[in-house]
């Protein structure tokens, strides 16, 4: 039974795991940020000081970062590195704008990392098991595997190679040939590999 064990030591594992993340989502607002979006939104905020903002027309702005300039629509929670987009956190580029309209950055973070979404991930949970001595038994016929048959044929000598596998080659030394016995009085005689 030890796949039985697996699966039993993976369920205790996940069981505890859910439920201390449920302990957690107790815990946190609605609006709340995760432990992970805290410490990604803290990072790229430190980074964000080296970022110099330049503000357009209708909510669009220019944010420099050295010799890169990148384009940023705040309202639709876009930015040319595409990471704001790809990760739901605002960037370095998208946090220096908030930064710089002095907004809360927090608003601008995807509601999936936010303490709700959290809740609706582990509010549901694993339920325990019984030993299997508590089992319901059935009356079912042992299924066993298909009896082996040996392979019609000889069996192969050496290994089925892959198609990166070199094989060796038998090397024969080259020889020559001459068109008479006498070998000085001929001057035409080639090589056989």
């Amino acid at each position: 039974m030890p796949v039985y064990t697996l699966m039993e030591e993976a369920g205790s594992w996940c069981m505890k795991k859910i439920g201390s993340r449920f302990g957690k989502a107790i815990e946190m607002g609605p609006n709340q940020l995760t432990e992970y979006a805290a410490g990604v939104l803290e990072e790229r905020s430190q980074q964000s000081r080296f970022c110099s903002v330049t503000a357009a027309v209708g909510g669009e702005y220019e944010v420099k970062e050295g010799a890169v300039k990148y384009p940023i629509k705040l309202d639709a929670r876009t930015c040319g590195c595409g990471v704001w987009q790809i990760s739901g956190i605002p960037c370095r580029h998208g946090l220096r704008v908030i930064y710089h309209q002095r907004l809360e950055a927090t608003d601008f973070v995807s509601h999936y990392f936010k303490g709700q979404a959290y809740k609706l991930t582990y509010s549901e949970h694993m339920h325990p098991m019984p030993d299997p001595t508590q089992w319901p038994s059935f009356d079912l016929s042992i299924i066993l595997p298909p009896p082996m048959k040996r392979a019609s044929g000889r069996p192969p000598k050496l290994r089925k190679r892959g198609k990166h596998d070199t094989r060796i080659k038998n090397i024969r030394m080259p020889f020559f040939i001459a068109p008479c016995i006498n070998f000085f009085c001929c001057s035409s005689f080639f090589f056989i590999w």
